[in-house]
């Protein structure tokens, strides 16, 4: 009994191990057919074969940001594949494989509107730039912020795209309402990310024109501006979970929900400020011998990829403070 039961178990391992590895396939051939959706005057293949690293950048953060915002759906999937001993093939199929099919078909279709809408808005903020050229001439600054974006906003979104696909999976119509609005929220907040991001970038270091830089294929400048983006979107997907939990929790009414998730948000946007201005300031106290503006400016990339590391670790444990905030204040709005 106990080996049948052993041998069974391992079977439906592999056959998780299987699905979760056509899935990724998928995410690779979505990708690459997305970057030429999107970017429809670049050629992928003619330029990976000319050695345009910017190019492979932005397709390798295309793909990364696919998987990551869909990695809830495939989750759900193989979760629920574990759940079908002593099913009989109909119940598998219906309740297994075709909610499994709408979850994951649904992440996808979101994944790839947040990936959309974050080169729309890329395109609005850098008037002075022209991506595509820019990618053509192979600026490399170029392709690492807008990497920074879109990883940025899977960040941001990761979370509300799998409560939708279990709301519509379950067809219940409350809940496909609220997992609507979880998806606005999170794609309203990660489009913000980005504005913040760059406006964070001129406060901080005032002395540099952004878009000039990296029109100038600035790339330690282009590491730096992604990182602040990075950072925002760790610690606001924090904030953003407090929302959207709130939203499709029994603990809380709609308004408590609202009220409180927008006072965690807040409160996660705030942190994330003071976060990155933190750690600005502990780099310049740390480093009294290095000039940072002026080694941005001369494109000093082992200064940008530190100074990269500083902010992206700060905002993984500033992450950790906004959760527990987040706890707080659901408590404190609890009905």
């Amino acid at each position: 009994m106990a080996i049948g039961q052993a041998i069974g178990a391992i079977g439906l391992g592999l056959f998780q191990l299987i699905v979760g590895l056509i899935l990724a396939i998928a995410c690779i051939y979505v990708g690459f057919s997305l970057f030429n959706k999107i970017l429809k005057e670049i050629d992928l293949q003619e330029e990976l074969k000319k050695g345009n690293t910017s190019v492979g950048i932005v397709t390798v953060a295309i793909m990364i940001t696919l998987a990551g915002i869909i990695s809830g759906s495939v989750s759900r999937i193989t979760s629920s594949i574990s759940d079908i001993s002593g099913m009989n093939v109909i119940d598998i199929l219906v309740k297994v494989v075709a909610p499994g099919i709408v979850q994951l078909a649904v992440g996808v279709v979101l994944a790839v509107v947040a990936i959309y809408m974050a080169f729309k808005i890329w395109g609005r903020i850098t008037t002075k730039t022209k991506e595509i050229d820019e990618l053509h001439k192979n600026n490399v600054a170029i392709g690492i912020v807008m990497a920074g974006i879109l990883i940025a906003v899977g960040f941001v979104i990761q979370g509300s795209v799998g409560g939708i696909g279990t709301a519509i999976a379950t067809l219940k119509v409350v809940e496909i309402l609220l997992g609507l609005l979880q998806f606005a929220i999170g794609l309203i907040l990660a489009m913000a990310c980005i504005y913040v991001g760059f406006s964070l970038f001129d406060k901080i270091l005032t002395e540099i024109d952004l878009q000039d830089e990296l029109n100038k294929g600035n790339t330690a400048v282009g590491i730096v501006s992604a990182a602040i983006m990075i950072t925002l979107a760790e610690v606001i997907r924090s904030a953003v979970s407090g929302i959207t939990s709130g939203l499709l929790g029994q603990e809380m009414n709609f308004i408590g929900a609202i009220v409180g998730g927008v006072t965690h948000l807040i409160v996660g946007i705030v942190f994330a400020v003071i976060a990155i201005l933190i750690a600005f300031k502990i780099w310049d106290k740390i480093t009294a011998k290095i000039e940072e503006t002026d080694e941005l400016k001369k494109n000093n990339v082992a200064i940008g990829i530190v100074m990269a590391g500083v902010l992206i670790s700060v905002g993984f444990v500033i992450q950790s403070a906004i959760s527990g905030i987040g706890v707080a204040i659901a408590i404190a709005f609890k009905i």
